[in-house]
C-alpha cells in the first residue's frame, strides 16, 4: 500500500508540473560571443599562475559577452568560494572597463553607484577584472579574486597578456 501511494504522490506532482510532464524538448539557450573553452580554460590558468608566481592563491573566471560563466577555477589554498571572480567578470564584460577603472568610478559617480547596487547580484566593479576584445567588441571578461585588489589586477593583466596574439 504504501509503494501504491508513492507512487500517486510521484505521478500527482508530475501532473501538477506540467513542464515536467510534457515532452517537449527545452528552448534552446542563444550562446552569446565569447572565448572558446580552451581560450577561456588558458586566461583562467593564466591568471592562477601568475598569482601564484607571486605567493598567492586565487580564484579566476571567465565571462562571456552576457556575463554568463565560461569557467572558474580555484586555485588549492585559495582562501575564500569563488564568489567574487564571476561577478568581477561579469561586470568587466558589461561596462567594458577594467574594476580598476570602475572601482574609483563607483565612489565618484552617484548614477553609476546606483546602477551597480541595483545589480549586485550581478556584478562587483573592483580591481582584477578586465574586459575583453576580440575584433574590436567585447565579447567577454577576466576576473581575479580572493587576493588584494592590486595584485589580482597584476595576475588579470598577466594572463591577458600571454593570450593577447590570440585575439586579434
Amino acid at each position: 500500500m504504501r509503494r501504491f501511494l508513492y507512487a500517486v504522490t510521484v505521478l500527482a506532482g508530475f501532473a501538477a508540473c506540467p513542464a515536467l510532464a510534457e515532452d517537449k524538448p527545452a528552448a534552446p539557450v542563444t550562446e552569446a560571443p565569447g572565448p572558446s573553452l580552451p581560450l577561456a580554460l588558458k586566461l583562467a590558468q593564466g591568471a592562477l599562475d601568475a598569482c601564484h608566481a607571486r605567493g598567492l592563491e586565487a580564484s579566476a573566471a571567465v565571462v562571456d559577452s552576457d556575463g554568463r560563466i565560461k569557467v572558474i577555477l580555484r586555485a588549492d589554498g585559495a582562501p575564500k568560494p569563488p564568489v567574487a571572480a564571476p561577478l568581477k567578470a561579469a561586470a568587466a564584460a558589461h561596462y567594458d572597463a577594467p574594476g580598476s577603472d570602475m572601482e574609483p568610478r563607483q565612489k565618484s559617480d552617484a548614477a553609476f553607484a546606483a546602477d551597480i547596487a541595483a545589480h549586485k547580484d550581478l556584478y562587483n566593479p573592483h580591481a582584477g577584472s578586465l574586459p575583453l576584445h576580440k575584433d574590436g567588441k567585447v565579447f567577454g571578461g577576466l576576473a581575479v579574486a580572493d587576493v588584494p585588489h592590486a595584485d589580482a589586477d597584476t595576475c588579470a593583466r598577466a594572463a591577458l597578456a600571454a593570450v593577447a596574439p590570440e585575439l586579434k
